[in-house]
Formats: structure tokens, C-alpha cells, sequence
């Protein structure tokens, strides 16, 4: 089923592969460059090229004179590395995650790095008339108003190539950044504040540096934002639809844009938008999207956002591709979906459609699908006490919050029935049904539960104190068996209640029911997953 993803995958690896290579050949240039260069700077086989190079001395009080200090001040490394900072707040905010990763990283590594190989090389400045600036103290080598200048140039082009404008807009950034450092060094060499060979080293350190961030972090956009490198474009009869909850996307201008330009670049024909609305977080969307026959549907939203568009989807065969946008995003992470927009991208594109289980859910006459897990009693109280507006500003902690104040709901008169056993009777404050294990935090609240084994797991709990709960909470992080609960694991249960009482689905709170009926549903959706070699 939709095994024609599997050449274009192989080709976006290949293209994966090379950009990497690229980003590598950048980072050896950069790196062994400075240790080479080093060299030579310590065996002072550069002080005849730094003599010739040197220029006279300008007046400080000259008009001139009060310009350069001035510059020397703008682009002081404090100052640059504050703007570097700021974009990788940017970033973060748009769950460019690793971008945001390699950025703070850098800002680190080169400030303290620069600072460090002074105190060691001990390589003194030339004598200037300058002598009184703040920027003219310490050792020379290497130049740290250029390490920070090359870093920030960098951020810089490389944020606008993660912005995907228009190649011209980026040539432009390029060229102005290129001219950005060398106007730093240019400002440093005609104060006599460093020789020529400590202007050079600070290029290839600041240069090695973020290079190497980047690397690291995975951000394979250092090639193409050097020019080195382009995405051949590829054709291919495919389209997609994407399903987005505009409340969970930070920037949509650019979210649409990334968006557009890995689809563009692919090969796929324009997609299909659609926005989800406050009395539907999905259904229509997702049936719009299948009436369509779209091969690939993107669903960018939260939890509830996700189980409504898998819901419709299940038994259809077109697969979903999950780009988090949530505060929990509770299906990315159990499936191993990284929460870096890009990441998922790549996953969407050049992934493989894999399996997954889903719940089929009854209520009454109402039947839903989940992927996460379902609850009636506490925990489905504290999803209702969960204030929206205060998850946007401090995330998964308002879950806390809302669980304090549900402290103390139920107990209630449970009956359970699994598959074909008998019935059992419990007293319990909460009752779960999953499909998946794993909660915000690292939380493993069913241990044995996967998606794809064909069975739902049940859970029992009865912590009616503070105590209790502090029990739970840290034996389910340390991995240890917790007395107040009881598990099970089947392909069907029933939970009834002798009273309605609250219920949920994948986080969202549903209502009140007195009988929650769930069966596992084997293999019900596709889901685009990494390729079996790289998890």
C-alpha cells in the first residue's frame, strides 16, 4: 500500500546523504583550517604576512578614529551573540527545535571557546593607538569580534534559508553577511586591535564552530546556505492535504511556506488546505481530504486535532503524516515522531507508511476512534479543570495544576469486563484504556503497551490522597510497580458505572458516561514512521 513513496524516499536519502557530506566538508574545511592555521600563527611563521599587513596608526579622537571605536562597540561578541540568542528563541517558538539547539550551542562553545584559546596561545596584540578601548584588552589570537561575527553572519543566512525565501533574497543575505565580517575584521585591523593572522583564526574558528553545531544538532541546511548544495527537483503524481488547527501554529505564513517548498521541491502537485473550526477540530477536513483521494494527509494540531483526523482515516489505507503543534502531541512521541518541525517533515516525505493500532470507543450510540488512550473518573476531571488559555503559556504544567485541584474526585463503583473473564468489581478514582504508553515527561503509564501488538491496555487506580498520587507519580517515573494501580491487557473491555461520570478521549474531555466500551483495532491506520534502518 502506497509503495511509491518507497523510490522518492530512497531519493530524498540520497540527497540527505549528500547534503551531509557537504555540511561535513564545511566543517573539516573550518576546523582543520584553524588547527592548521594555529599552527602556524604559534610558530610565528606568519608574523612577516601580519608586519605587512599591519596599517599606521589613526588618530583615536579623529573623526575616523571615533567611528571605529564606535563599530567596535555595535559588534562587540556580548552583542552579537545576544541577536544569536534571540533567533533561536525565534526558532524554538517555531518548533525548529534543533536549529534552535545548534544556535544556544554555539553562542556557548564560541564565546567560552574563543576566550579559552586566548589564555592558552597567550599571543599578545600589536601596539595601537587605541590602547584605552574596553575591545583592546586580553590576548589576540583568535579574534573574538570576528568568531562572534562569522557565528551571527551564519544564524543569520541560515535562518533565512530555513525560512525558504526566494534565492535571490538569500544570495543577498549571503553577500551582506560575507560583508558583515569582513567589515568587523577590517574595523579590528585598522585600530591595530589584532594582526591579520588573529582575524583569520577567528573566521575559521567562529566558522568550525557553528558548523559544527549545526552538524550535531542534524541541521543539514548549512550546505544550502552556503550555495553549495540544491535539492534536484523531482516530479512525481502525488498530492497532499493538510489538516491544521491555526491555534497551534505559532507563524502560519511561514509554516505554509516550509510546507509548500518541501512539497515544490518533491515534486507533489500543490496541496490541499484545510482549517480546522471551533465546533470541528477535523472530521470534515479529514473527509474532505479522503473524497479527494490525496495520498498523504499532514495533520498539524494537538492531541484532539489528531485523534479526530486518524479517526476518519482508519480502514482508509492513505497514511497520516504528524507535524507536533500540540502541547502534548502524545501519538509523535510514542511513535518516535520528533517534535523539530523539520525532523517531521523529513519523516512525512521520506518515511515509511507503517501500521498502527487504534481503540475503536462506544458510547452509547456514539462510536469514535482513539490512538492515545481514553479514561473515565479522575483523569478525565482533570482534563476538564485544564485551563486552555493558561496551556499555551506554561504547556504541560497546567496539567498539574488542573490535577491539584482534582484531588480528592471519586472514588467510584467500577465494573469491569475484559474480553471473555468474569466481571470484576472495583473501587477506583480513575479507570484508563490505552493504546499507547507513554505521557508527557517520560511518564510510562502502561508499561507493556504498544501500538502495534493488536491489544489495548487497562488500567485500575485508586490513589484518593496526595500521598497516593506523589506514589504514582514516582513509581510510574522510576519504573516501579505502584500498589494503587491494577493493569490488564486485552483485545475489548467494558467499564461500567453504577453513575454517570466524567470521561475522555486522547486528552480532550468528552462528557459523562456510565458505560465505556473499547476494542482494539489491529493495523486500523497508516502512519508515516522512520524507515525501519534508522530507528
Amino acid at each position: 500500500m502506497r509503495c511509491a513513496l518507497a523510490p522518492e524516499a530512497g531519493q530524498n536519502g540520497a540527497m540527505a546523504t549528500r547534503g551531509r557530506r557537504l555540511t561535513w566538508l564545511v566543517v573539516a574545511t573550518t576546523g582543520g583550517g584553524f588547527v592548521v592555521w594555529s599552527v602556524l600563527r604559534v610558530m610565528g611563521l606568519l608574523d612577516g604576512l601580519d608586519q605587512a599587513l599591519l596599517p599606521g596608526f589613526i588618530a583615536p579622537r579623529s573623526g575616523f578614529g571615533q567611528i571605529l571605536d564606535a563599530i567596535s562597540l555595535i559588534v562587540h561578541p556580548g552583542v552579537v551573540f545576544i541577536i544569536v540568542l534571540g533567533i533561536a528563541g525565534w526558532a524554538a517558538a517555531r518548533r525548529l527545535r534543533r536549529l534552535a539547539a545548534a544556535l544556544v550551542g554555539s553562542v556557548i562553545v564560541g564565546w567560552a571557546g574563543y576566550e579559552l584559546l586566548k589564555v592558552l596561545f597567550r599571543l599578545p596584540r600589536p601596539t595601537s593607538g587605541f590602547n584605552d578601548a574596553i575591545t583592546y584588552s586580553g590576548y589576540a589570537y583568535p579574534s573574538g569580534h570576528v568568531a562572534a561575527a562569522t557565528i551571527g553572519a551564519a544564524t543569520i543566512v541560515t535562518m533565512v534559508t530555513t525560512q525558504r525565501r526566494s534565492q535571490l533574497s538569500i544570495w543577498v543575505i549571503r553577500i551582506a553577511g560575507a560583508l558583515f565580517v569582513m567589515a568587523v575584521a577590517a574595523d579590528r585591523l585598522l585600530m591595530r586591535h589584532h594582526w591579520f593572522s588573529d582575524l583569520v583564526g577567528g573566521a575559521l574558528f567562529g566558522g568550525a564552530v557553528i558548523s559544527t553545531a549545526l552538524l550535531l544538532a542534524g541541521v543539514n541546511t548549512i550546505a544550502e546556505s552556503l550555495g553549495l548544495f540544491n535539492r534536484p527537483r523531482l516530479h512525481v503524481d502525488k498530492r497532499a492535504a493538510i489538516i491544521y488547527n491555526p491555534s497551534k501554529i505559532t507563524d502560519f505564513d511561514l509554516f505554509r511556506t516550509r510546507v509548500e517548498y518541501e512539497l515544490r521541491e518533491r515534486g507533489w502537485k500543490p496541496p490541499l488546505w484545510l482549517e480546522t473550526e471551533a465546533d470541528d477540530p477535523g472530521r470534515e477536513m479529514a473527509r474532505d481530504a479522503l473524497e479527494k483521494e490525496v495520498d498523504l494527509v499532514l495533520v498539524a494540531g494537538g492531541d484532539g486535532t489528531v485523534r479526530v483526523v486518524c479517526s476518519e482515516l482508519v480502514g482508509s489505507g492513505t497514511p497520516v503524516a504528524l507535524i507536533p503543534a500540540g502541547t502534548g502531541n502524545l501519538l509523535a512521541r510514542n511513535l518516535g515522531i520528533p517534535l523539530d518541525e523539520q525532523q517531521a517533515f523529513d519523516i512525512a516525505f521520506e518515511g515509511t507508511p507503517s501500521p498502527v493500532d487504534v481503540v475503536r470507543f462506544t458510547i452509547g450510540e456514539q462510536t469514535e476512534h482513539f490512538v492515545v488512550m481514553s479514561g473515565m473518573g479522575g483523569d478525565a476531571q482533570v482534563m476538564a479543570n485544564t485551563n486552555t488559555d493558561l496551556k499555551k503559556v506554561v504547556g504541560s504544567a497546567a496539567y498539574f495544576l488542573a490535577a491539584a485541584q482534582s484531588v480528592g474526585t471519586g472514588p467510584y463503583d467500577l465494573t469491569v469486563t475484559l474480553d471473555d473473564h468474569e466481571p470484576v468489581q472495583r473501587r477506583a478514582v480513575l479507570a484508563l484504556v490505552g493504546n499507547v504508553g507513554t505521557l508527557q515527561g517520560g511518564l510510562r503509564l502502561f508499561p507493556d503497551a504498544s501500538p502495534t501488538d493488536g491489544k489495548l491496555d487497562v488500567l485500575i487506580g485508586n490513589p484518593t490522597t496526595v500521598v497516593d498520587w506523589a506514589k504514582v507519580a514516582s513509581g510510574l517515573l522510576g519504573g516501579a510497580d505502584v500498589e494503587p494501580l491494577e493493569y490488564g491487557q486485552g483485545r475489548k473491555v467494558v467499564i461500567e458505572s453504577a453513575v454517570p461520570i466524567p470521561y475522555q478521549l486522547d486528552g480532550d474531555a468528552s462528557g459523562e458516561t456510565n458505560r465505556l466500551e473499547a476494542e482494539a483495532v489491529p493495523a486500523g491506520l497508516m502512519v508515516m514512521r522512520q524507515r525501519v534502518e534508522e530507528r
